[in-house]
């Protein structure tokens, strides 16, 4: 579940980005959490931690840029973006709190969505460990012969395994392998990883999956894969729950 918090003496500001925000969040099928604060001080008495916050700047009381140093010291993940009227304090709050981003007011849907999209991508890749996995390959030395040889992967550099010719085939960006197994037991094996089979032929790593449509799974490489008639409908469950577990 993702996080947020809103800080904003004005609320009708306040208001326009969490509508903003709560209509991103349902198009992307994100489970969230959003706590409005009035004031910097209200917020700082709040012990709970966010993932991210929007802050203003210009508030009576404690401002935005000492609210947000006070908040760095406690939680040095929380990406913040500052809202403001004043573009002269934005190179402060950048400096001085290590701000993610700014948005000028009044805030736009479109700028506001583009930071959201930047802020996910963030929060998942700092979410992601370096898991790896290792897979006795099969190369073709110079003199034309056999050689089987141990090789690591990044579980995050795989984008699918297909079955192939009696071998398993590792389908990296821009390098494939090969490695002699069975599907069902590799199935198992990876599972923790978040592969999942979308046809018998093919098990495909849940995180580079663009989009799915009619009987074809989008790869963001480019490559559509197809999706079985018996399994499509479990399938899109697994994948939908992978997604809302990212955050």
């Amino acid at each position: 579940m993702l996080k947020i918090a809103i800080c904003d003496n004005d609320r009708k500001d306040s208001l326009k980005i969490e509508t903003i925000v709560k209509d991103y969040l349902y198009i992307k099928s994100i489970p969230y959490r959003i706590n409005i604060f009035w004031s910097g001080e209200e917020l700082l008495g709040y012990h709970a931690k966010f993932d991210l916050i929007f802050l203003d700047i210009a508030m009576d009381g404690i401002n935005g840029i000492q609210a947000g140093k006070k908040i760095r010291q406690k939680n040095r993940n929380v990406k913040i973006v500052y809202t403001t009227n004043y573009q002269q304090y934005c190179i402060q709050a950048m400096n001085n709190v290590h701000a993610f981003a700014y948005l000028e007011k009044p805030v736009s849907k479109e700028k506001a969505e583009r930071q959201l999209d930047e802020i996910i991508r963030y929060i998942q890749e700092e979410k992601e460990k370096t898991e790896i996995v290792k897979f006795e390959i099969i190369e073709i030395t110079k003199e034309g012969k056999l050689e089987y040889k141990i090789k690591n992967f990044e579980v995050k550099d795989i984008f699918y395994f297909e079955y192939f010719n009696r071998k398993i085939k590792i389908k990296l960006e821009n390098e494939e392998y090969f490695f002699i197994d069975r599907m069902k037991d590799l199935a198992e094996r990876i599972r923790e990883y978040n592969f999942e089979a979308c046809h018998q032929c093919f098990l495909v790593n849940l995180r580079h999956i663009k989009k799915i449509k009619g009987y074809e799974v989008y790869l963001n490489n480019n490559e559509r894969l197809p999706v079985s008639q018996k399994r499509s409908a479990d399938f899109r469950k697994k994948l939908n729950k992978f997604l809302q577990s990212c955050i």
